[in-house]
């Protein structure tokens, strides 16, 4: 396969991470087995961000996701059930150290406080239970990306596959709980394993990723991002053949797209204090928290909106919380799915206590049209004629999402995540 290489890129991670199999843990005690490093994750990801490019390279001219046109370009590059990817991803270990079993007591981050009382849960009922994830450093590997053989790749094919790998690795990374800080890793380019014939192809993000490892400040990385956006806008514009549009729309999309509009696909790279790892992603999650946000705007919890920050958010057992479906009389509490709007990833570690991170988030449409808040208030005290009685009294609110209070709502949390950061 050495005619068919076209580079590899180093891997390591900088943050925990938590790679579930089918009971969703790094590590089964039972079968003495650990999750891997999946490939096929990654092409997950690489995929989605390949579609979102190409949409935003479509919204940015004509101000409108052709998603038949988007589906086209994704299978003509990276394949279907139907015809092969025009890429093969391989990733070989350089190192893995064995999964560690998270300690529930202490300050933890708000996910895994999450994923610790469904431990408990599980051991109640006699399932497996503990959190078990990948310390910093303990997963390293070269990932190899060359031409499938046998099929013609263009070069403005060669560059849109590169670019949307990049951008999914140093934006989302792989595992669980990515959005929040989880699994993010760094990359350098082994020029020593750069295919001949790409290697003038892709200089200029190789050059990128040499950059990235070599910044020392905040500015220094919202440098090369920026430029990195640029190539794969540019890149995604030629590949999918637009010469001019209208120019751009400020409408809102109507699913995420990486478009050159930055109150669309909005990117903040901030300065992030920090002592460790796990004290980074205790900040990332608090950043996330409506108690969080309620302690800076001392405002009331029904006045603040954080359903853009991914649903579900509340509580099925107690019917509080967000909704998208909601009768109290008929016990109807649907909580409903959607990732977060706005994600934060690290970057990279500068010193004992200073990172750089990425703070992003997607303004689109693809939201329910309603939502339901429903608020319990402290119990009210009675006396009747059997004796004292408690009565919780419940808020119930109804949203209606209107493209301007989408908007309003993700500019707000946006800047509040970032203020929750340098707090």
């Amino acid at each position: 396969m050495k005619n068919f290489e076209i580079l590899t890129l180093e891997l390591k991670n900088i943050t925990p991470t938590i790679i579930g199999g089918y009971r969703a843990t790094t590590f089964s005690p039972s079968l003495g087995i650990a999750e891997r490093f999946r490939v096929s994750e990654l092409k997950g990801i690489w995929r989605w961000w390949f579609r979102a490019l190409a949409a935003g390279a479509l919204w940015d001219a004509h101000g409108c996701v052709e998603e038949n046109r988007v589906r086209e370009k994704v299978r003509a590059v990276l394949g279907s059930t139907n015809s092969a990817s025009k890429f093969i991803l391989q990733a070989h270990v350089r190192k893995e150290g064995k999964p560690k079993l998270l300690s529930c007591k202490g300050n933890l981050p708000s996910r895994l406080k999450l994923l610790c009382m469904m431990g408990r849960e599980r051991k109640e009922k006699e399932q497996e239970n503990g959190i078990y994830y990948y310390d910093v450093g303990d997963l390293e590997y070269n990932l190899r990306l060359l031409k499938q053989p046998g099929m013609e790749l263009r070069e403005d094919e060669l560059r849109v596959g590169v670019s949307s790998l990049l951008m999914a690795i140093i934006f989302q990374g792989v595992g669980a709980i990515t959005r929040r800080g989880f699994g993010a890793w760094s990359l350098r380019v082994n020029r020593n394993n750069v295919g001949k014939e790409y290697a003038d192809k892709l200089e200029s993000y190789i050059q990128v990723i040499d950059k990235l490892n070599e910044i020392k400040s905040s500015k220094d990385a919202a440098n090369v991002i920026d430029k990195l956006i640029h190539l794969a806008s540019d890149d995604f514009s030629k590949f999918i053949g637009i010469s001019e549009g209208g120019g751009m729309s400020d409408d809102i999309p109507p699913c995420p797209i990486v478009s050159r509009n930055r109150n669309i696909f909005r990117i903040s790279i901030e300065d992030v204090k920090a002592s460790s790892p796990m004290d980074l992603l205790i900040k990332i999650g608090n950043a996330t928290m409506k108690a969080t946000w309620r302690r800076h705007l001392h405002r009331p919890s029904n006045e603040i909106h954080t359903w853009i920050l991914g649903l579900p958010r509340g509580q099925k057992k107690g019917m509080h919380g967000y909704a998208v479906n909601y009768n109290r009389r008929m016990s109807i509490f649907d909580l409903g799915r959607r990732p977060s709007a706005i994600s934060i990833h690290p970057l990279k570690r500068l010193s004992d206590d200073g990172w750089i991170c990425i703070v992003y988030g997607f303004l689109s449409k693809d939201w329910p049209k309603t939502l339901y808040h429903i608020s319990l208030k402290r119990d009210k005290r009675f006396r009747g004629r059997r004796g004292e009685h408690e009565m919780r009294e419940i808020e119930e609110k109804v949203i209606s999402i209107s493209d301007n209070l989408i908007r309003d709502i993700f500019k707000n949390a946006f800047d509040m995540v970032i203020a929750c950061l340098h707090h």
